[in-house]
């Protein structure tokens, strides 16, 4: 984890993007879709994925992300929703 960069970047057109080059990770918490059905966590968990899997298909990343989720319990939500902070 040491090494990454983590940012709210509401500018941005989509939900969650990574550049493995530059070690960086941001997530668009603005979307109104993101707030309304939870899917700020799911672009946190989907990002998070792909750093720790980076050759990983979307469609694998899609998959285990959704295990991902239904496992965490409120205490890792929470360190997750902490790292992107803004």
């Amino acid at each position: 984890m040491k090494g990454w960069k983590r940012v709210v970047d509401n500018r941005m057109n989509g939900h969650g993007d990574i550049d493995l080059t530059k070690r960086v990770i941001r997530i668009n918490k603005s979307k109104k879709k993101n707030k309304k059905s939870g899917e700020i966590l799911d672009s946190i968990v989907h990002e998070e994925f792909h750093r720790k899997h980076p050759k990983a298909t979307e469609k694998t990343t899609y998959k285990k992300t959704k295990k991902i989720i239904k496992k965490l319990g409120t205490k890792a939500k929470e360190r997750l929703y902490s790292r992107y902070k803004k």
